[in-house]
């Protein structure tokens, strides 16, 4: 018998004892391989009473899709009975409102388009009326105000639109800032007049007069800019008066005249004709109170998603890779052992952003906030919190300047570094070093590179330092004011950067970092960098067939692995020889986990793998 012939039999007979034993591993051919669609949520934006078409009323559910369509849910308060319209335009809206005509208007944050549901003719479905701006993205809020427009503030230019349900008339009425790119909020008041909260960089309060077509900042002079105050809300409160709040600030807006208070009425309830108010709700179910009897009543309905985009893909403990979804946060796990997937639960965040592996357990840190949780696999319930049957236990922000945590590497001592992209209309983003022992953090480096977010890690042993990328970005609705991203190294010892240079001249972003033989891996674009760990010289730069995506690089073996848009590719150490070794079905949109000679990754709503098998 050759050897060969020897090695085929023995791995055919491991295969057979693991199909015996219930340990079915992955398939050992190279190649892709879909592994379905771990979660078909959708992500709730808002709810709504509005009229049902018949005369009488409804709730309506908005859910977004990223990778589908959004979808409406018009739900019998009295039955739980629901019927559902998915939009032809649009995975998701902010705004969300009943207009005077009695249809139900969303506004999306792709397009800014105006959509309409008329429930009067629910055969007609959701309808794309356009898009009242052709520079805006997001329609964040509508507000009716009393001349019967309805009115929507956007990004990224901080405008005030409107439309005119009984003509179909839309306006774009300009920019309310002159910098700042988030109109985040609106309300009407009684008078006539328009008020815009404004962010994220210093914040502003607009007040627009729709019979003149002017508006002008009522912010008192005092409160601008102010350190930690970057973004005004309005809203309407109980007694219909419009109220404005800027960090610790309580205003009543009267004209044109912001009055400061001390407290102000609570935002008025969502409440049905007859009295009943509904006091919570949620995807699948929400809760009526009857005032007259004090009584609660749940109920709960159903509805259908698509899936939802994935947006981060991970190691974890016991062989097991894990993911989170984006917008709602979900989590999830696949067991490759078993070709299990199951869906987890969720948390009260936007997604996942890294994760780590601390023996059995799990840390996830997710946006917004940078807050870190742990999660242990072991304990059969999924409960967020911080009781101590809590699963995962959150154990809150991990400190300043971190908004997106977007790299998280284990180092020296058994301490996590994570890096981060900074709040909104901030710049200079951190570095905090998280003790797994006390679960805190225990040191923060805020402009780490100055003015830039941290946006890959990786810890190289033979030098001990820390190398990583920067991106030139800050937090939402800032402009970058450096020209370039940069590499550097941060001595843990001396709790120093040490090195900082520019790889790629103009470079956004250095998205995956890694480290092995005493050399460090780094990309910008569709560049790849071999940098020697002692000297920080240089050795040599390949060419990627496609740009690389976002902390998707690793060591399999003798070879370093990463993630392109476009597929597979990797490089043999130590010879430095790069190939792309699988061309993906579909496009690459996030990843990155290795478990056995296979590379996970997120395509849409998709989990898949590329296998390397035996080569």
């Amino acid at each position: 018998m050759t050897m060969r012939t020897w090695m085929a039999v023995w791995l055919g007979y491991r295969v057979l004892l693991q199909v015996c034993l219930g340990q079915v591993s992955e398939p050992p051919a190279d190649g892709f391989e879909q592994l379905g669609i771990p979660v078909r949520m959708g992500g709730l934006m808002g709810c709504i009473v509005g009229p049902n078409g018949k005369g009488g009323e409804a709730l309506y559910f908005n859910f977004n899709q990223l990778d589908a369509t959004l979808f409406l849910v018009q739900v019998d308060p009295d039955t739980g009975e629901a019927r559902q319209w998915e939009a032809p335009q649009g995975p998701g809206a902010w705004a969300l409102i009943a207009g005077p005509d009695d249809r139900i208007y969303l506004g999306t944050w792709d397009g800014a388009l105006i959509l309409r549901f008329d429930p009067r003719q629910p055969e007609l479905g959701i309808r794309v009326l356009g898009s009242p701006s052709k520079t805006e993205s997001y329609l964040w809020q509508y507000a009716l105000a009393t001349d019967g427009w309805l009115y929507a503030c956007t990004y990224p230019q901080a405008k005030l639109v409107r439309f005119d349900p009984r003509s179909g008339t839309m306006e774009d009425l300009g920019r309310m800032h002159p910098k700042e790119m988030y109109a985040r909020s609106v309300a009407a008041g009684a008078d006539g007049r328009v008020y815009v909260g404004i962010g994220t960089e210093k914040g502003d309060l607009v007040s627009y007069d729709p019979s003149t077509k002017t508006h002008r900042s009522i912010l008192p002079a005092g409160l601008r800019g102010q350190q930690g105050w970057t973004t005004v809300g309005v809203s309407v409160r109980g007694d219909g008066a419009v109220y404005a709040e800027f960090g610790t600030n309580l205003m009543r807006l009267e004209g044109d005249r912001a009055v400061r208070v001390t407290q102000a009425p609570d935002r008025p309830p969502m409440k049905f004709r007859d009295g009943r108010v509904v006091t919570s709700f949620e995807r699948g179910k929400f809760t009526v109170k009857d005032p007259k009897t004090g009584q609660l009543t749940e109920r709960r309905f159903q509805y259908s998603g698509a899936g939802d985009r994935i947006f981060v893909v991970g190691n974890g403990p016991r062989g097991c890779v894990y993911g989170s979804t984006a917008m709602p946060l979900e989590m999830f796990r696949y067991d490759p052992k078993h070709s299990k997937s199951e869906h987890l639960g969720n948390m009260p965040g936007g997604e996942v952003y890294s994760m780590m592996p601390e023996g059995d357990r799990l840390y996830l840190c997710f946006y917004g906030g940078a807050v870190m949780t742990l999660y242990d696999p072991a304990r059969p319930h999924w409960k967020y919190g911080v009781e101590p049957d809590s699963n995962p236990m959150t154990f809150g922000g991990i400190g300043e300047g971190h908004l997106r945590p977007r790299a998280m590497i284990r180092g020296p001592d058994g301490n996590l570094f994570v890096g981060s992209e900074p709040p909104y209309g901030e710049l200079g983003g951190a570095m905090a070093v998280w003790n797994p022992k006390l679960n805190r953090t225990v040191e923060n480096y805020r402009h780490l590179v100055t003015n830039q977010s941290i946006v890959s890690l990786a810890w190289e042993p033979k030098s001990g330092l820390i190398f990583g990328g920067s991106g030139n970005y800050g937090g939402g609705g800032t402009k970058p004011v450096e020209k370039e991203a940069k590499f550097f190294a941060f001595d843990p010892q001396t709790k120093r950067k040490v090195f900082e240079t520019v790889l790629a001249p103009g470079a956004r972003n250095y998205p995956a970092t890694v480290a092995a033989e005493g050399r460090v891996y780094t990309t910008a674009g569709n560049q790849l960098f071999t940098v020697d760990a002692i000297t920080w010289r240089v050795l040599a730069t390949n060419t990627l067939p496609a740009a690389q995506v976002e902390i998707s690089m690793g060591v399999i073996g003798s070879r370093v692995v990463g993630l392109t848009t476009r597929g597979v590719y990797s490089l043999e150490l130590p010879s430095g020889v790069l190939r792309e070794v699988g061309i993906a079905p579909k496009r690459i949109d996030c990843g990155f986990a290795i478990e056995g000679n296979s590379v996970y990754f997120g395509s849409g709503r998709e989990l898949w793998r590329y296998g390397f098998g035996m080569n």
